[in-house]
């Protein structure tokens, strides 16, 4: 399996993350983006030009980072980090809509003052997407005390969103008023998978 990989990204975190809790990242050779004009995207293969995408020995190509994530959870015999139905797939699956989300206005933010041209950002849809940053945070405040040690899609999620945040937007602090989520992110981080995918300093 190859995997269309960036350090840097959210994403593709998750995914390395996930690989490795489900003990199948020694079967994944990583290799990295084009850089060179990212209008076209990053990442020839996929359609979008995104990061990651996993291509499979028999030639088939995964994206997004969500439906990679649930192929190597099928694969393992470690780790359920995807519930298989009901209620409890469901809960997993909306903590992981949010953090995703989160993590995409991050994203979006970062690329508005990062990525486009002098004077075609857009300081309204940058305060809109703060906005559900810190709304999203302020929803995981009042879950993260029931989290416990749970490591699941979900969990993980989170745990990519707030190093993300901490990677790109470390002055507006999160951790602010928030005890439980900051508990937890401190003992979520101390995981050997969390430690090996920390991003390069910017």
């Amino acid at each position: 399996m190859k995997l269309c990989y960036s350090p840097t990204s959210p994403f593709v975190r998750k995914v390395v993350i996930s690989a490795k809790e489900a003990g199948l990242f020694d079967q994944i050779e990583t290799y990295g983006g084009d850089t060179s004009d990212i209008f076209k995207g990053i990442n020839p293969e996929n359609p979008l030009g995104k990061v990651p995408s996993l291509k499979l020995d028999s030639g088939d190509l995964l994206f997004d980072s969500l439906v990679i994530c649930e192929y190597l959870d099928g694969l393992s015999d470690s780790v359920t980090l995807l519930p298989g139905s009901g209620i409890e797939r469901a809960r997993v699956m909306t903590l992981h809509a949010l953090a995703d989300g989160m993590t995409d206005a991050a994203y979006q933010r970062r690329m508005d003052s990062a990525a486009m041209p002098e004077g075609e950002g857009s300081p309204s849809w940058n305060a809109r997407l703060r906005v559900a940053m810190e709304s999203g945070l302020d929803q995981l405040e009042q879950q993260a005390a029931d989290f416990g040690d749970d490591l699941n899609i979900g969990t993980i999620a989170v745990a990519c969103a707030l190093g993300y945040f901490d990677f790109r937007f470390s002055a507006e602090n999160w951790r602010g008023g928030r005890p439980n989520l900051t508990a937890w992110y401190e003992r979520f981080s101390a995981r050997p998978s969390m430690q090996e995918t920390v991003p390069p300093e910017a």
